[in-house]
């Protein structure tokens, strides 16, 4: 690493890289529901490890397939499916004590809003798709894209000079 360079930073939406001329914003996610948030990402593993393996799988016949749906494989499965681990050590102890919600706070560049309404399309898309049996993966539930959205919304109003806006909702998906 160069002198003056930032080492790259861990966020929520994947690895970035910083260049110590852009600035960081700090994002303040409060209320942070812990079992919704397992529960979130459990499913988003879910459904990108099985992105991951369509990508990779040879003998993948995508004739017979939609196009978006190659399009998201490869967006999802390829360029998503190898992303690094989240910084989840924090996360992951508050679960542990059994505690019912945490404040987080992030440091990221202002490019991150970018991703983070890319990856909310993105994962709309491949809802669909799980909807339509194209996939093993079940959709998502309905307060798990509505937490997706509080908390992909928050980076945007943030970096954007709003105030935090705690999470209001349940506090985990019901039992079925």
């Amino acid at each position: 690493m160069n002198e003056g360079e930032i080492e790259p930073k861990e966020s929520p939406l994947g690895r970035y890289d910083v260049d110590a001329h852009d600035g960081l914003h700090e994002v303040h996610l409060l209320n942070v529901p812990l079992r919704l948030l397992a529960s979130s990402r459990e499913h988003h593993d879910e459904v990108m490890r099985e992105f991951a393996m369509i990508a990779l799988d040879e003998t993948f016949d995508s004739a017979h397939t939609p196009g978006r749906f190659i399009e998201l494989i490869d967006i999802l499965g390829r360029r998503y499916g190898a992303a690094g681990a989240r910084p989840d050590a924090e996360v992951d102890a508050a679960l542990e004590r059994g505690d019912a919600t945490i404040d987080l706070v992030y440091h990221v560049p202002e490019h991150i809003t970018e991703a983070a309404q890319q990856l909310d399309v993105l994962m709309g898309e491949a809802d669909e798709f799980c909807r339509q049996q194209h996939m093993l993966a079940l959709a998502r539930p309905q307060l798990l894209v509505d937490f997706a959205r509080w908390y992909l919304d928050e980076f945007t109003r943030q970096i954007n000079g709003e105030k935090p806006r705690p999470w209001d909702g349940p506090l985990e998906v019901p039992a079925a």
